[in-house]
């Protein structure tokens, strides 16, 4: 792949979803850049090498249960049960209006094994949760939001379209 003639750009932007040529890029561009997308550096809610903030309860949590290592599907459906599970039972409701307005609130906080409590946007209603980096063979690199980039209000609300950029609204 030529990369000496390529206008400036900050990271190169793999798309190889048959794996034909993509893992020969990392370390070999004319202009080192990181390599991202299906290849190279990538994003994910979870990783089964992630071992950080008590992580290995729920790395060993799965295979106990299911004979098999977890994987980020295990770990989402978990979390939105947990989430559900910890407003009811914190907020002393049970109606799915009441219990929802408790998530959307400064007062919800969900221990999930990333180092901070996750929260939802009252916005547009994602969950805030810091994201795993791993590069090439998907060992864990770092978690965002990185060092040095502060929000006003929340630290990973650096992560994706803040209040004002969004359009999306509920």
């Amino acid at each position: 792949m030529e990369t000496e003639s390529a206008p400036e750009h900050d990271v190169v932007w793999v798309i190889n979803s048959d794996d034909d040529f993509g893992d020969y890029l990392m370390y070999r561009t004319y202009t080192p850049r990181p390599v991202v997308g299906t290849q190279g550096l990538q994003a994910t809610a979870w990783d089964k090498s992630y071992t950080e903030s008590g992580a290995m309860h729920f790395q060993n949590a799965i295979p106990r249960l299911a004979n098999r290592k977890p994987v980020e599907r295990d770990y989402t459906a978990w979390l939105g049960f947990r989430a559900l599970a910890d407003a009811a039972m914190k907020s002393g409701k049970v109606k799915p209006k009441d219990v929802k307005k408790y998530m959307l609130s400064d007062d919800f906080k969900l221990e999930a094994f990333k180092g901070q409590a996750l929260s939802f946007r009252d916005w547009d209603q994602q969950m805030r949760q810091p994201i795993i980096l791993g590069g090439g063979t998907r060992v864990p690199v770092s978690t965002s939001p990185q060092d040095g980039f502060l929000h006003q209000t929340n630290l990973t609300d650096t992560l994706g379209f803040d209040k004002p950029e969004s359009k999306c609204k509920f």
